[in-house]
């Protein structure tokens, strides 16, 4: 019996001393990194380095942005019913574990479809979305599923107000849109968002149209931006050509679906984008795409190269 327990001592020993020399030879976070194979989970984590990325996923015909940086996260809608998994799956595989905001732009379905489930899923601190008048508030069975997700939340609620501003890592976004809340198409009431990273920036118009891009303007807002995310998935009723001439785009981004019954995107927004930019992307074509910045910088990757 004493030489067993000798025998087990010796053992433990050994062991404990290559644990040791593992650690001490790959240091810890590559210990760690052993078990990715084994453990896939493992291996998905949030992005938390010095850059911004914006993950224009792809939905279909409807809208959804994710935008991490420095290990915090907004997510810009969340497509039509029917996305919601293709969605959840997509956050998983990035390493989100909650949402810091997410960013109703408007409340058609093709942009909070999946929020309920994407609240389930992986909750909010903050959902900020357009404040409408009893006449602009939808009936049907998507936005009463809407509310009803928000209400079981511990999001904190906040109405979209021009000029607000929001911290995201070393990022910022500022509310631009919408100016007042009179639009008979709640298009016209998107909440319009401008992120700065450095000198990267980028902007997002929901679907609003010609209407609100005339209000936004009037503002004086600084609309400029690296990359526009093109209102409407590419609608001639918005991208006007005096919004256009604020904005001057280098890249311009669309989502829309393959083939969809709407034509999107309509050659005469694509004809004004073009005056800017031949740097297109569209998620009807290259699937999800991911632009990254280091506050310089910007690179541009997608999912069917």
């Amino acid at each position: 019996m004493a030489k067993g327990k000798r025998i087990n001592k010796k053992l433990i020993y050994t062991i404990v001393v290559i644990v040791l020399a593992l650690i001490s030879y790959f240091g810890l976070d590559n210990y760690d990194k052993f078990f990715d194979e084994e453990y896939p989970w493992e291996s998905s984590q949030i992005d938390t380095t010095d850059m911004i990325n914006v993950h224009y996923i792809d939905v279909g015909q409807g809208d959804c942005t994710l935008i991490v940086c420095g290990g915090e996260t907004l997510l810009i809608d969340a497509g039509e019913n029917g996305h919601e998994q293709q969605i959840i799956n997509y956050l998983n595989s990035v390493g989100v574990k909650k949402l810091d905001y997410i960013v109703a732009t408007h409340q058609h379905s093709d942009h909070i479809g999946g929020i309920p489930e994407v609240l389930e899923n992986f909750g909010a601190n903050n959902i900020i979305m357009p404040r409408l008048t009893e006449a602009q508030t939808p009936t049907n069975s998507t936005y009463t599923a809407f509310l009803k997700a928000i209400q079981k939340s511990d999001a904190k609620v906040i109405a979209s107000k021009v000029g607000a501003e929001y911290t995201l890592g070393g990022a910022e976004f500022k509310i631009l849109g919408p100016v007042t809340n009179d639009a008979e198409d709640i298009n016209s009431m998107s909440v319009v968002v401008k992120v700065t990273y450095g000198e990267n920036t980028f902007l997002f118009t929901g679907d609003a149209e010609t209407e609100e891009e005339k209000e936004v303007l009037e503002t004086g807002a600084n609309l400029d931006c690296d990359v526009f995310h093109a209102g409407h998935h590419g609608s001639y009723t918005s991208s006007s050509k005096d919004f256009l001439n604020a904005v001057t785009p280098e890249i311009c981004i669309i989502s829309c679906g393959a083939d969809n019954d709407y034509g999107h995107p309509h050659d005469a927004a694509l004809k004004r984008i073009k005056k800017h930019t031949d740097e297109i992307y569209r998620t009807d074509i290259c699937g999800s795409i991911v632009i990254t910045g280091d506050g310089s910088t910007l690179s541009v990757t997608y999912e069917n190269q």
